[in-house]
């Protein structure tokens, strides 16, 4: 009897899972068909594809994912990558050049399979961002993106590799669709250019990097929506005019260039890098409210510039990205920078190559008041000049109301502080020190630290 009762109660629980199963099954099958497909396009690609056990009707549902595609490179890739880096003696760095060559192969040929099998209409985003090693099918995959109207296409091949965009293809069916186009080390042409700026009426963040451009650059068109404009390392580029109502956001790291911004009503944030010295004089930047200056490339005539400073009127955030160095280049043109914007609410220094032996205090002319709200100082280690350029706020920011110290890894690790390795970069030390200020805050004012 009791054999009995046992395989009585096995046979009742499989038969309670096979109606579970066709329960869930059925459930799955009832729901409409476009609810599965929008879940599945919000997931990676990958995870996508791994719904196809779920049911018979999911099998091939993720063919149709109409999210966005990412491909950066193979986990294998970047391990391998970093292993050749590591590897000591030519013989054995060019036998694992060779296996990650055959790698990135695999790694492609996997693309071009998952873009067939793709039966989508359209795609939110289409991003390749590795090293390809040749020219391989990007003209195919630029292809693909047209064809399935992207909205977001980002593209870089490699530093090394040249790849001009064929105008032909764009040419070749309507691209109205594009709202971001992100270029790195890829070549622009004039036509090209043109034809972004009169056939994309949706394109409104553009970031060129490392691209070659043309000489000049006019960013100007009857149906220009474009918001954001980056243009970074494009040294080719010499003169640059812009026509563009709806501008907001413009970004130049580079040497100087000749400009001229005929209509920009709307840009309220700027960012400069390199030789950016001539961008002072421009009539636009009495409307900025968000100013970010790297000047990590000191130059001899840098103060100079910043004394000749027109007022920031409407200026409510500054980020100022810099070496406090021995020269003191950095602590003068934080404080020309608060003379120059009355306005002033938040101010934030990123400091690199911060040399962390304790100087002779710095003294600075008390001549305003300013009205700062909020302080950040990023990459703190408690050198001399950080702790003065603290106090000097703390005297002269009479409606300070919060302060953030973050002794955190600088955010740019080729110009972290020379001879110094991620591994030595002391967070606990930088964090005591930056702690041992707390007793010099006033009441009153909110300290964090990071």
């Amino acid at each position: 009897m009791p054999g009995i009762v046992c395989k009585m109660q096995i046979a009742k629980d499989d038969n309670k899972q096979k109606r579970t199963k066709a329960y869930d099954e059925d459930l799955i099958s009832q729901l409409p068909y476009g609810i599965p497909v929008d879940i599945l396009s919000k997931l990676p690609i990958d995870e996508a594809a791994r719904t196809s056990i779920l049911s018979r009707k999911w099998r091939h549902l993720w063919t149709f994912f109409s999210g966005t595609l990412e491909f950066d490179g193979s986990l294998i890739m970047k391990d391998m990558k970093k292993d050749i880096k590591k590897a000591s003696g030519r013989q054995l760095q060019m036998a694992m050049e060779i296996m990650y060559d055959a790698e990135r192969q695999t790694y492609t040929n996997w693309i071009n399979e998952l873009l067939a099998s793709l039966k989508c209409s359209t795609l939110q985003g289409l991003k390749f961002w590795f090293n390809v090693g040749s020219r391989c099918d990007i003209d195919k995959w630029v292809d693909f993106a047209i064809q399935k109207k992207v909205q977001k296409l980002e593209l870089y091949f490699g530093h090394s590799f040249e790849y001009v965009l064929p105008l032909h293809l764009f040419k070749h069916a309507s691209f109205n669709s594009l709202c971001v186009l992100r270029l790195k080390s890829i070549t622009v042409t004039k036509e090209m250019l043109e034809y972004f700026m009169c056939c994309c009426p949706l394109l409104e963040i553009m970031s060129l990097v490392n691209s070659v451009v043309p000489k000049t650059m006019e960013i100007s068109g009857s149906s220009l929506n474009l918001k954001c404009l980056e243009l970074v390392r494009c040294l080719e580029l010499k003169n640059l005019e812009i026509f563009a109502d709806n501008l907001v956001s413009f970004k130049y790291y580079g040497p100087r260039l000749d400009t001229e911004f005929k209509s920009v009503p709307s840009l309220v944030e700027a960012t400069f890098g390199g030789s950016y010295a001539e961008f002072i004089t421009e009539s636009f930047l009495s409307q900025i409210k968000v100013l970010k200056l790297d000047i990590t490339q000191n130059v001899p005539e840098l103060i100079y510039w910043f004394t000749q400073l027109p007022e920031f009127k409407n200026l409510n955030h500054l980020e100022l990205v810099a070496c406090v160095d021995d020269d003191n280049v950095t602590i003068n043109a934080f404080a020309l920078l608060l003379k120059a914007s009355p306005s002033l609410k938040r101010f934030t220094l990123k400091m690199l190559n911060t040399n962390r032996i304790f100087r002779t205090e710095l003294k600075f002319s008390r001549q305003c008041k300013y009205s700062l709200k909020e302080l950040e100082l990023v990459g703190f280690c408690g050198a001399t000049s950080e702790v003065e350029l603290l106090m000097y706020v703390l005297e002269n920011a009479v409606e300070l109301k919060k302060i953030t110290i973050d002794t955190r890894l600088p955010t740019k690790p080729k110009l972290r502080r020379q001879g110094e390795h991620p591994n030595t970069w002391d967070h606990e030390k930088h964090r005591k020190r930056a702690w041992e200020l707390q007793d010099k805050i006033p009441t009153g004012i909110e300290f964090v630290c990071l």
